[in-house]
């Protein structure tokens, strides 16, 4: 018989992801989590080149390619899907020292999986496979729902979860009478997206400031010349879309101000979020 005694909610370790653009930090920001272990769906290890080792996070092999049977076609020999699973099973029920998983990165393990998905159905593209009629999407968006379901029971052994992502842009659907609009989001397609988002603790951005410098614009209001983006070098955490421009899948659950610097070799979200101390 179920326990129906209702009880205060009890903290769990959180499941992040983290999108940004190449080169903004993504992987040097989560590798400051508490002993963390990475999942590489690329290559991870040469931003930590320049690391004292005590400093450089441990790496599982890098995800496999999928391949298919040199005789029969259709049949795949090598699973990157099956292989990841063997991984999170792997921090599931062995022993060892991890606090948190990184993932690097989501972007890049959805492109492998939508490999898979065509060698298994023996097409070309992703729209022709599970009977075509862009199906194969859905069955895409599934898998990454198998990998969130394990990767929420990691969460409830006391594991922080990290996901990276690339940032992408997707094109939404306005009112009729309006003009359709584009926001960043998560680069892959747009049916995987609900369920890193959904079942997610935040979504954030990290970005680096810049600002236009040089344009020009006459007495009635028409650019003249085109200005330049200008970097300034300092990054910034988006954690919400409220205000935002563009990032409405940013979220989180943890009241972080709308934006948080981020200076390299410290990491600004273990002062909002009580488990990442």
């Amino acid at each position: 018989m179920q326990n129906l005694i209702p009880t205060k909610p009890q903290s769990k370790p959180p499941i992040l992801v983290i999108a940004g653009m190449a080169g903004v930090g993504k992987t040097s920001l989560a590798a400051l989590f508490p002993s963390p272990v990475f999942i590489q769906a690329e290559e991870s290890g040469a931003v930590f080149d320049s690391w004292d080792e005590e400093a450089k996070p441990d790496l599982f092999p890098l995800l496999p390619a999928a391949k298919g049977h040199a005789v029969k076609k259709g049949v795949v020999e090598v699973s990157t899907k099956e292989s990841l699973k063997e991984q999170l099973r792997y921090l599931a029920t062995q022993k060892h020292q991890y606090k948190t998983l990184v993932i690097d990165s989501i972007s890049a393990l959805h492109r492998m999986f939508e490999s898979e998905l065509c060698l298994r159905d023996k097409v070309d593209n992703v729209a022709d496979s599970c009977g075509g009629f862009h199906k194969g999407y859905i069955a895409l968006s599934d898998w990454h729902l198998e990998v969130m379901k394990m990767l929420n029971i990691l969460r409830n052994l006391g594991i922080i979860v990290v996901l990276l992502a690339h940032t992408g842009i997707q094109r939404l659907k306005n009112k009729p009478d309006d003009d359709d609009y584009t926001v960043y989001s998560l680069d892959m397609n747009e049916k995987s997206v609900p369920v890193y988002v959904n079942f997610s603790d935040a979504v954030l951005y990290l970005v680096k400031s810049e600002f236009v410098k040089g344009k020009e614009t006459n007495n009635k209001g028409a650019v003249t010349k085109w200005g330049k983006i200008v970097q300034t070098g300092e990054r910034k955490i988006i954690t919400t879309g409220d205000g935002k421009i563009g990032y409405v899948h940013a979220k989180n659950r943890y009241n972080m101000p709308a934006e948080i610097p981020f200076e390299q070799g410290f990491n600004p979200l273990s002062q909002y979020i009580k488990s990442l101390n």
